[in-house]
């Protein structure tokens, strides 16, 4: 290769073809991607961090009443547990997120729950949990790995169970009417058999015909129609479009976007997914959509920690300091549970933002530009 020789220390300069050993080539290329690959350390306390040592990887975020309402039921209380369902009311998503904590509750015991089917075998919200209690159980029993490192008893468990959930939600469906959660829990029955997609749009139908704009139900339904499961790119954007762009003022639902694009980045990591032209806007938009949430609100977790990822991904390194703040010391969610280790995942993202944010001189968020949708 050719390389500058300094003659003799007089500083006069000339090109010299030199021969490096083919060895020592490798080395060097060894020695710089060894470097671009170290990884990058801050020290949490500086920036008010939760340390990674102490992350929660089991949920989104804080909710005290929900763990002490799980705990309370596998200690016994079903009473409880009824109670707080009932506490959802009308709030058909809030109803769902409830449900699922009592469901993994149940799938670590259902002592409790069979008591309360026990004194009252006719209760429409008893026979949900049961319902969805199923199909979280065969889930656990499939295991989160890939197909091919999971084992045909695997597979004879889950289809099993799922099989065995099916007419269980259609029975708490037809006690509570009115109520989309037993059609929702069929989502990931829908997943897991391969339901046809005149078959899921019918089960679709169903679920929007009660409640149109369902958080937790559109978050579920897109899985079926990404890449993974029954659909495919194409068809996984249609429908977190239609969605997001349709969704009323004050919902959380333009979200979807981001979702899409995670599903995307995961099947093709090397692909320019964050490139796309509506990016940006889908970002902006659901900015918009967590400013305008009431804090506290029991989906605002799962929205942050998305669009935490989104802004890292879109260098927008201000906005996301913000939401890698408010999401605390909590990982238990996507895009983060989608790693072997969402910990690290989680740090890795959280300290290029807080590195990348202090080269440029920690500025205050952009003003943002017009919004996609809702």
């Amino acid at each position: 290769m050719n390389v500058l020789i300094d003659i003799a220390g007089t500083g006069a300069l000339l090109y010299a073809a030199v021969t490096v050993p083919r060895n020592a080539r490798k080395a060097r290329a060894l020695r710089a991607e060894a470097k671009a690959k170290a990884p990058v350390n801050i020290d949490p306390a500086k920036y008010g961090l939760v340390p990674a040592a102490q992350l929660d990887k089991r949920f989104a975020g804080p909710d005290p009443e929900a763990d002490a309402v799980a705990a309370a039921a596998l200690a016994g209380d079903w009473r409880r547990a009824a109670g707080y369902l009932a506490g959802a009311g009308r709030d058909w998503d809030l109803r769902w997120y409830r449900l699922g904590i009592l469901t993994h509750a149940a799938a670590e015991d259902d002592t409790w729950l069979r008591a309360w089917r026990t004194e009252y075998p006719g209760d429409p919200a008893a026979a949900l949990v049961h319902a969805d209690a199923l199909v979280v159980l065969a889930h656990k029993v499939r295991g989160a790995n890939q197909a091919k490192h999971t084992t045909a008893e695997q597979f004879e468990g889950f289809h099993r169970l799922l099989a065995e959930a099916l007419p269980a939600c259609q029975e708490a469906a037809w006690t509570a009417p009115e109520d989309p959660c037993p059609w929702i829990a069929q989502i990931s029955i829908a997943l897991g058999l391969g339901w046809s997609h005149d078959d899921f749009r019918a089960l679709w139908a169903e679920i929007t015909a009660r409640d149109p704009h369902h958080f937790g139900a559109h978050m579920s339904a897109l899985q079926y129609w990404c890449a993974k499961w029954r659909g495919s790119h194409e068809l996984m954007y249609a429908f977190a479009e239609q969605a997001a762009a349709s969704a009323p003022q004050g919902s959380l639902l333009p979200v979807l976007r981001l979702e899409a694009l995670m599903e995307h980045a995961s099947r093709e990591p090397k692909a320019p997914v964050y490139s796309q032209p509506f990016v940006q806007a889908a970002v902006d938009a659901t900015l918009d959509a967590v400013d305008r949430t009431p804090a506290g609100h029991h989906r605002l977790p799962t929205v942050r920690h998305l669009l935490a990822d989104a802004l890292f991904q879109t260098d927008r390194y201000a906005e996301a300091v913000e939401q890698f703040r408010a999401v605390g010391g909590y990982v238990g969610s996507a895009p983060w549970t989608y790693s072997a280790n969402p910990v690290k995942a989680f740090v890795f993202a959280r300290t290029n933002t807080f590195v990348a944010w202090e080269k440029a001189g920690c500025p205050a968020p952009a003003p943002r530009g017009h919004a996609m949708g809702r």
